[in-house]
């Protein structure tokens, strides 16, 4: 049982049922209601996802899900300035086996990326990070690998 607004409380949902099953593993997965500290990332592979992401794409959650933590958030929209300290604290505290940016191709988008970068640099820890683009039809249309 959680207090308060359980938008904003860490749970846990049912595990999976198989080793096909790729449902979320946690809540919350919105970066502004995720703690920067949050035990379900310890040593995760974590995907920040931007919002458009999951509509995009055809077999999201197969594709992207399996395996990983996801946070999701929308660089346009949302506070860069907010997402640079919130990350930079939540890399600098919490060991994470990877991080992978999965933004669309709009340019817009590319602020997850730039965010993510310096908030690792800032983090003074080398995690490895990747970058995923898709387009606006759903198509991945480049992978980069950008701290190996």
């Amino acid at each position: 049982m959680t207090e308060g607004c359980p938008s904003c409380s860490s749970i846990k949902p049912a595990p999976p049922m198989d080793a096909d099953d790729v449902r979320l593993t946690h809540w919350p997965i919105q970066i502004k209601l995720v703690g920067t500290i949050a035990p379900f990332l310890q040593d995760a592979d974590l995907l920040v996802a931007a919002d458009c992401t999951a509509f995009a794409t055809p077999g999201f959650h197969e594709k992207f899900l399996k395996n990983r933590k996801v946070v999701i958030g929308c660089p346009k929209l949302d506070d860069a300035t907010y997402y640079l300290a919130k990350f930079t604290e939540l890399f600098t505290s919490t060991p994470l086996k990877k991080v992978t940016c999965l933004r669309m191709e709009v340019p817009c988008c590319g602020g997850m990326t730039a965010v993510l970068k310096e908030a690792i640099t800032r983090s003074g820890k080398k995690i490895p990070f990747d970058e995923i683009i898709v387009g606006v039809k759903g198509d991945v249309l480049k992978e980069t690998t950008i701290f190996g």
